[in-house]
């Protein structure tokens, strides 16, 4: 048998807190797991990751809009096929179906829809990398069940020029591209596509699965720590975002607007014995995993 997972508060507007028991029987579960020996040629790297591909689309927000569907832009949604405005934390673990691997991962995860002339341009491929950007990543716990997070702001309305900060960049030829397109907010790709990354924060206050304005329960780490108003390590975030397209001179939108928009959401659900064994193998011991988990 696996590790029960915990249940967990329900959406509402405001502070959520954690279920203290439950969370306290995933914590105690983790630890106690034992760890899988590292290879010795094991790479230095502590990550794991769940590779995805697109789900579906709506105007939903199951984080910033909970219960109201059609209040939010259109999203893109990977991971839990289920997704939508009234998703809570039991419905992601009661409803398994996802377009990511490994299986055991039950979360949702979701950014606005990218558009070229109008029209949707769906992610190729989606990585959602956990890891560690800390000192000591051997303090690193799993996430709670249920936690919420939010990265980037729908509302940054700003020019992104070449050489902006936390753009969308090329893979393939110059990753500002071989010109920018007619706003100057878009790479033009020369023979490669468009991609983004988008990192969340690592330490978490111990106390709530969601806040207000959805960002305060989390902080980045500081000097390679976790502060002390959140003092818990729980794996870094990362979004790979790429998309089958090299861009043109009309350039594309987001929508939320313009390309400063980017944004991202993550709704954690995951089969609790496999979080635990992937942070405690991988993250824990300074080891790369694939997205099996395995060394």
């Amino acid at each position: 048998m696996g590790l029960k997972t915990p249940a967990s508060a329900s959406p509402a507007a405001g502070w959520i807190p954690v279920d203290a028991a439950a969370w306290a029987a995933q914590l105690a579960a983790f630890r106690a797991l034992p760890a899988k020996p590292r290879p010795a040629g094991a790479n230095h790297n502590p990550e794991f990751n769940a590779t995805c591909t697109y789900s579906h689309s709506a105007p939903d927000d199951p984080i910033v809009f909970p219960g109201l569907p059609g209040a939010s832009h259109l999203h893109s949604f990977v991971g839990n096929d289920s997704t939508n405005a009234s998703t809570t934390p039991a419905d992601l673990t009661r409803l398994t179906a996802s377009s990511c691997k490994p299986l055991e991962d039950h979360s949702a995860y979701w950014v606005p829809t990218l558009l070229e002339n109008g029209r949707p341009v769906e992610p190729q491929q989606f990585v959602v990398y956990y890891g560690s950007l800390l000192k000591d990543p051997s303090q690193t716990v799993p996430m709670p069940q249920g936690l919420r997070m939010i990265a980037g702001d729908a509302k940054k309305q700003v020019a992104t020029p070449k050489g902006a900060v936390n753009q969308f960049y090329c893979a393939g030829g110059p990753q500002d591209g071989r010109t920018r397109s007619a706003d100057g907010n878009w790479p033009v790709c020369e023979g490669g596509t468009l991609h983004f990354t988008l990192r969340f924060p690592d330490c978490w206050d111990g106390r709530h699965l969601d806040s207000p304005n959805h960002r305060d329960h989390v902080s980045f780490g500081q000097g390679g720590a976790c502060p002390a108003t959140h003092p818990v390590p729980i794996p870094a975030l990362t979004f790979s975002i790429a998309y089958p397209a090299g861009g043109t001179d009309a350039g594309f939108a987001l929508s939320s607007g313009l390309a400063s928009s980017m944004h991202g959401d993550a709704f954690f659900a995951w089969d609790g014995e496999a979080m635990a064994a992937r942070v405690k193998n991988c993250v824990v011991q300074v080891a790369q995993c694939n997205t099996a988990g395995q060394f």
